[in-house]
């Protein structure tokens, strides 16, 4: 009997390669799965066939468990660990029992049929074939395809459970009041709420009525329902961000910048303060800014739509109505990749404006040909990072004339450019800051009527609740502080300053202008000489190169102190900036690791200015949050040594990224905080609503030839008797070349100066900018007039 032996034989490989067989498997799957319907059967009915068709079943699966055994090559402690469950299924204990209590209800004992259920289990392995893998695929096909599809095949599926459940309710002698047993089964597979009327029906009766339930609770009222409903919120989730845009002069940008959320904070303030309309934005990218999608949230007077795609072509951007737009902003496209982003940034806004300006083009022709007025051309303004980039698409943009109103936007250059007219003008944070939002004063045009003869004097008081600062002509042609005695034309616009708008008293010319005799006190700005001394900046971005070309016209001795080496750093500024690193600049090392490191790198003792840059080394690497966190905390140490120096006359200008770190950097002495995007979102929003205005703040920030000066009122005040107090309407009457006032700043209380500080040491006590005050304040002791000053 070597052959049946437990050795490692030919006969047991034999016996479970047999076993591992498909067709063998799939055999006693069909076997197990009817034996299986033979045991629900014959629960249901009594019939003696099905009773010998249990038996043979239990014979056959038996035969089957032993011949498994000689497949473990004697290890019966494996087998019977195996296969226990099986032939505790397998063993008819129906029969047993039945001997052993013969009084026993047989349809009882029946039920011990059932757990052949279980042996189903052993054939999970059979979804490796390739008849299993074949009907698995054709079942993903089936979900793939349409909605229609997919519901006709569940209610195929449902009406096939009906048609069963009609046929056993019928042989067990079912009468339901519904119009027969299928209406009753189908009834049932929709809702379960038939199970109620079960009473007095016989325990399978109610088992099949059960069960039945059950099956339409998942499969009609789950799969089907959750398909229908995935369907649904997958579409909508597609139309989110997909689809045609059919707006009418609303604001598109394209492209994701951090100054989007500004942008949005600004349109809402501007709508409340200049009570205007809500307004709609169209916000388009390539690719969200985040996995979940567009981190916008919608304000009640400003009205989101997001699109995701390419901006980048004539279709594109005809779906989402760009010619019918107020104003596009091209922002570019960013990445995770800060160099890439650089690098593509500028020939993306390029292509964009080429498909831009040829849409405006095709409408407006089209718009010739079929005797229709097209639409206003939107304001573009076009986000490049080199301006240099811009120039040779002048060639292809001059067929299309001059009516596209087009702004060449810079960032990086118009917050370099603030950053350094803060050396020259400390309260230059506080007045843009109000210049450039809606809330406070900021530049309004209003047109009065001119008579024949006028000049500027006869208007320079006469609006009681606003200040002339200029005039536009009928050419467009743009004229700040003009000449007291320059001739008005009489087609001009006159730009004020103002809180808002919307109130015609602001705009009341009820008062006469200047005085005629120019009698008693003047005034005027005296421009003293350029801030001198050294100059300190710590860390390196792509704004230095803007900075430190800001600064060409003050005589100070630059020092730039960052974590890199000199070889590392002439290298780094000759990849940002087009023009070689000025004579006289020196770089020093440091990479602020103690306190000492810092006093080697830095003359704390022979500084007077400091410059605070976010470290752009961490620009691709690190969040806006913890480039902050390393901002403040070199400031902290910076403050530390300024303290121990005793030079706390020193000015603080900080670069930070986000506004909640505003709160930390504004409560240290003499300093001065710039949001980068807050300040380009603020500049991007005035420019998109008031476009003929970008030369004047583009002129205000470079040191142009009209500057925001400030200077004590002793200095600039002659001819008034000491202590005479003197209103802002004073002020605006009094005779004056090249500069007009706009406002003062008011000392702390109990200081000279903004310069004095408080017994706390770091927070400071910061003076107040208080731009176009009501007309009859009188001058604060000490305070400092604020002049919109012409160069000579």
């Amino acid at each position: 009997m070597g052959i049946l032996s437990a050795d490692k034989g030919a006969y047991s490989r034999k016996v479970d390669l047999f076993f591992r067989h498909p067709v063998v498997e799939g055999a006693l799957l069909f076997l197990i799965s009817a034996s299986v319907l033979a045991a629900i059967a014959s629960i249901l009915f009594d019939h003696l066939f099905l009773e010998w068709l249990n038996l043979f079943f239990s014979a056959l699966f038996s035969v089957e468990l032993t011949a498994r055994f000689f497949t473990y090559g004697g290890k019966e402690k494996d087998y019977v660990r195996d296969w226990w469950m099986d032939w505790a299924a397998t063993i008819p204990w129906d029969v047993f029992f039945s001997f052993l209590f013969p009084g026993g209800g047989a349809s009882m004992l029946r039920l011990l049929r059932l757990p052949r259920i279980f042996r189903l289990l052993r054939f999970r392995r059979l979804k490796k074939s390739e008849a299993a893998r074949w009907l698995s695929y054709r079942f993903r096909r089936l979900m793939e395809v349409s909605i229609w599809r997919q519901s006709l095949t569940l209610l195929l599926v449902s009406l096939v459970f009906v048609w069963v459940f009609t046929v056993l309710l019928d042989r067990v002698g079912m009468n339901s009041e519904h119009g027969g047993n299928f209406w009753f089964s189908l009834i049932t597979m929709i809702s379960s709420d038939s199970i109620f009327e079960m009473q007095g029906q016989d325990s399978l009766v109610k088992g099949l009525v059960l069960l039945l339930s059950f099956i339409g609770i998942v499969l009609f009222n789950g799969i089907l329902i959750a398909i229908i409903i995935g369907k649904l919120m997958e579409r909508l989730g597609e139309m989110k961000d997909a689809g045609e845009v059919r707006e009418r002069g609303h604001i598109l940008l394209l492209g994701w910048s951090e100054c989007i959320p500004h942008i949005l904070d600004e349109l809402e303030s501007f709508c409340v303060s200049e009570r205007k309309h809500p307004v709609k934005v169209v916000v388009m990218g390539e690719t969200p800014p985040s996995p979940s999608g567009w981190p916008l949230v919608p304000k009640p007077h400003v009205r989101v739509i997001t699109r995701t795609g390419s901006f980048q072509n004539e279709d594109a951007l005809e779906r989402i109505s760009a010619h019918r737009a107020s104003a596009v902003i091209v922002l570019g496209e960013s990445s995770s990749d800060r160099k890439l982003s650089e690098r593509l940034n500028d020939p993306i806004v390029t292509r964009t404006l080429l498909a831009l300006e040829t849409l405006l083009g095709d409408r407006r022709k089209r718009g010739w040909t079929q005797g229709w007025k097209s639409d206003r051309s939107p304001v573009i303004i076009l986000n490049y990072l080199d301006l240099g980039n811009s120039l040779h698409v002048t060639d292809f943009l001059r067929p299309f004339g001059s009516e596209n109103r087009r702004i060449f936007f810079n960032p990086l250059f118009f917050t370099g450019r603030l950053i350094s007219s803060m050396c020259l003008n400390p309260y230059a944070e506080d007045i843009f800051n109000e210049l450039l939002t809606a809330e406070g004063n900021e530049f309004h045009y209003v047109s009065p009527s001119i008579g024949r003869g006028m000049i500027w004097r006869d208007i320079a008081g006469a609006f009681p609740k606003s200040v002339p600062v200029g005039y536009r002509d009928g050419n467009g042609e743009l004229r700040m502080v003009p000449f007291p005695d320059e001739p008005l034309p009489e087609d001009a616009g006159i730009v004020v300053l103002s809180e808002n708008g919307w109130d015609a008293a602001l705009f009341d010319p009820s008062a006469p202008g200047g005085r005629q005799d120019g009698k008693g006190p003047s005034l005027f700005c005296p421009m003293g000489g350029l801030p001198s001394g050294t100059l300190v900046i710590v860390g390196v971005n792509p704004k230095l190169p803007f900075i430190i070309e800001g600064l060409g016209r003050l005589a100070m001795k630059i020092t730039i102190a960052d974590n890199q080496t000199e070889e590392e750093f002439a290298a780094w500024y000759a990849e940002y900036s087009r023009t070689p690193l000025p004579e006289g600049v020196l770089f020093r090392e440091c990479r602020f690791r103690s306190e000492e490191e810092v006093r080697r790198a830095i003359d704390i003792g022979g500084t007077d200015r400091i410059i605070l840059l976010a470290d752009g080394h961490l620009l691709n690497a690190a969040t806006a949050d913890r480039i902050d966190a390393e901002t403040v905390s070199k400031l902290l140490m910076l403050s530390r040594l300024i303290g121990q120096e005793k030079r706390e006359d020193i000015r603080l200008i900080v670069e930070t990224l986000t506004v909640d770190s505003e709160v930390v950097v504004r409560n240290i002495r003499n300093c001065s905080n710039v949001i980068g995007p807050l300040t380009i979102g603020r500049l991007l929003t005035t420019f998109a609503l008031q476009p003929e205005f970008e030369p004047v703040f583009r002129s205000l920030i470079q040191f142009g030839d009209i500057d925001i000066v400030c200077c004590p009122a002793e200095a600039a005040l002659s001819g008034n008797p000491e202590g005479a107090p003197l209103s802002f309407g004073d002020l605006l009457s009094m005779p004056r070349n090249g500069s007009i006032p706009i406002g003062w700043v008011v000392p702390p209380p109990g200081s000279e100066d903004g310069r004095k500080t408080d017994p706390g040491g770091l927070r400071r006590l910061a003076p107040t900018v208080m731009l176009n005050p009501p007309k009859d304040s009188l001058l604060p002791p000490g305070a400092e007039i604020i002049f919109l000053h012409r160069e000579a």
